[in-house]
């Protein structure tokens, strides 16, 4: 089977969801108006609506079993009408642009509302007017609309007659998929640190050359999924997009950690510890933090100065000792760093890889923070002062010879590493620069992830084992990455 690579675009209007809330004139009194943002799948449920019940065993739930998001009151007449036109009205706590709105209505039995009417508002300004037809369970009623706060949805008719109105969601944008014959100058790079002495932000810029003749928005946070032969390679997020014709788009995005680098951190101090999961998810938000199988919470004391999320995130994933990465979905994923290889077989290796090896380092060391409540302290944090004493330790290469070059590194500014654990994240340190061979090769793609350890061929047909660090894409339907990996 052909492979296929893809980009799907979510075009929905960043923190709509979340911000919306709905009320409406003639559901039932069952249906959970609040449940219409994020949607709800009731599946096929058991109502006396005339031919709508099949006996043939799918049917296994009763309506005052089931949790739905809106049925009408009333059922529609003989030609599908809603005689008592049901209106939601959604508002929005801040203002949204979008490219129109999508609907889920009955998708179990196959029903949907065949006419509606939707109306958008700045505040009491009514912005546009528009009715709509959908002719299917999934439809998009396209029309660009920028900056309102409330809308308000007219039923106006069943596409079955007597059959009451029902939404399992209402989504306000639209998913897109382009592939490959709509990309032009597709690259992703992706990228870790083993050691998390930093952590780099992973980026996708493509070109759309768009095959429909579609207005787009390309708002600013709005995600962006790359697949290849079904498998993710990351979501990204837009950073911003350059229009450069009509149907011709340049758009740049970022992995969740460069949406966290843009949002601010006011500083913490956590004297008597806090776990590192809780600090870790609390910085992460609104994303979801994924833990590897044996990854273990520990508790971390220390601050953290003002600063970005981002800057905040390196600090806890250095001092808990574990690695993290963006890329393969849309969770952030957080791992400890394998060491069993899985060998890519020498087919899907090009010729040219190589192998560079670093200086030898000669010692680690790190400097381990007690910090106490101090008037005299000083480092400030949201306007209290707090005295820092230092504690070094440190990890000597024992094989160092009176040739080799000094080369020492030491970490100062680690504010979570507690003398607890202090020795321990210097023997951390000293192991990761004791990985001194970087592997380079260009590999055709199978769902590989960061921090992954692989053995890789090399031109004289040997193998070398690190784990991988850095994965630059070209797209195509073949997707063949430059990989590096430490070991």
């Amino acid at each position: 089977m052909a492979r296929k690579t893809k980009v799907i675009y979510r075009d929905i209007a960043v923190g709509a969801e979340e911000n919306a809330e709905v009320s409406a004139v003639g559901a039932t009194g069952e249906s959970v108006l609040s449940k219409i943002p994020s949607g709800v799948d009731p599946g096929k449920i058991i109502t006396l609506e005339p031919n709508r019940w099949a006996l043939d065993g799918t049917f296994d739930r009763f309506y005052e079993e089931s949790t739905v998001a809106f049925w009408s009151k009333d059922m529609s007449d003989a030609d599908g009408k809603l005689q008592a036109e049901p209106v939601i009205t959604i508002s929005f706590s801040k203002q949204i642009s979008s490219m129109g709105v999508s609907f889920v209505f009955d998708d179990a039995v196959g029903e949907y509302v065949s006419l509606l009417n939707i109306k958008w508002y700045q505040n009491d300004t009514l912005k546009a007017d528009q009715d709509f037809s959908p002719t299917g369970t999934f439809y998009f009623c396209a029309k660009r609309v920028e900056s309102y706060n409330k809308i308000t949805i007219t039923l106006k008719k069943t596409s079955i007659a007597k059959r009451r109105a029902k939404i399992n969601r209402i989504i306000f944008g639209v998913e897109r998929v382009f592939n490959m014959n709509e990309l032009r100058d597709a690259t992703a790079v992706n990228k870790m640190d083993e050691s998390s002495l930093e952590l780099p932000i992973s980026t996708f810029k493509w070109t759309l050359d768009s095959l429909e003749d579609v207005d787009y928005l390309f708002q600013l946070k709005q995600p962006v999924e790359v697949q290849n032969d079904g498998k993710t390679l990351g979501v990204y997020y837009i950073d911003g997009s350059d229009r450069k014709s009509s149907r011709v788009y340049r758009i740049n995005c970022k992995d969740a950690l460069g949406v966290l680098d843009d949002a601010r951190f006011s500083g913490g101090a956590y004297l008597s510890g806090i776990s590192a999961k809780t600090l870790l998810e609390a910085l992460c938000n609104p994303f979801t933090v994924e833990y590897a199988d044996g990854v273990t919470d520990r508790t971390l004391k220390g601050v953290i100065q003002s600063g970005t999320n981002r800057a905040a995130v390196q600090h806890v994933i250095f001092a808990w000792g574990v690695c993290l990465a963006t890329d393969g979905g849309e969770t952030i994923r957080v791992f400890n760093l394998p060491s069993a290889p899985e060998t890519i077989p020498p087919n899907r290796t090009f010729t040219g890889a190589n192998v560079k090896t670093s200086a030898i380092v000669t010692k680690a060391s790190v400097i381990a923070h007690t910090y106490a409540e101090s008037s005299n302290g000083e480092i400030e944090i949201n306007g209290k002062k707090y005295s820092d004493t230092k504690t070094i330790y440190s990890v000597a290469n024992p094989d160092v010879i009176a040739t080799d070059k000094i080369n020492v590194k030491e970490i100062k500014d680690a504010t979570l590493v507690s003398p607890d654990i202090g020795q321990e994240t210097a023997q951390r340190l000293y192991d990761y620069y004791q990985r001194r061979d970087l592997i380079s090769a260009s590999i055709v793609y199978d769902g590989e992830k960061l921090g992954e350890c692989k053995s890789i061929y090399t031109p004289w047909g040997t193998l070398n084992t690190g784990n991988l660090s850095r994965m630059d894409f070209k797209l195509s339907n073949t997707v063949v990455y430059k990989v590096e990996a430490r070991g």
